[in-house]
C-alpha cells in the first residue's frame, strides 16, 4: 500500500496519486449531484472551463518547481 502524498499514512490511488480517507474527506470534492448541476447548465463550457484549470495548473507548477530548482542549483554553487 502507498502512503498518503499529504500525511505519510496508508492511501488508495486516487488519479495517479496516493491519498488516504481522513486526506481525501478533507478535499470538499464535489458530489455526483453539484457536477451534474454545474454540467446541465452549460455542458461544453463547463468541460472546457474544467480543461483550463488543470492546464493552468500543469504550467503553474512547471513555472514554481523551476524556480525552486534555480535556487537549489544556486545554493549548491555558494
Amino acid at each position: 500500500m502507498k502512503k498518503c502524498f499529504n500525511c505519510g499514512k496508508n492511501g488508495k490511488d486516487m488519479y495517479g496519486y496516493a491519498i488516504c480517507d481522513s486526506c481525501k474527506s478533507k478535499l470538499r470534492l464535489f458530489t455526483e449531484n453539484t457536477i451534474k448541476k454545474y454540467n446541465s447548465e452549460n455542458p461544453e463550457n463547463f468541460s472546457k472551463e474544467i480543461q483550463r484549470r488543470l492546464d493552468f495548473l500543469d504550467k503553474d507548477y512547471i513555472k514554481k518547481r523551476i524556480k525552486l530548482l534555480h535556487i537549489q542549483e544556486q545554493l549548491k554553487n555558494l
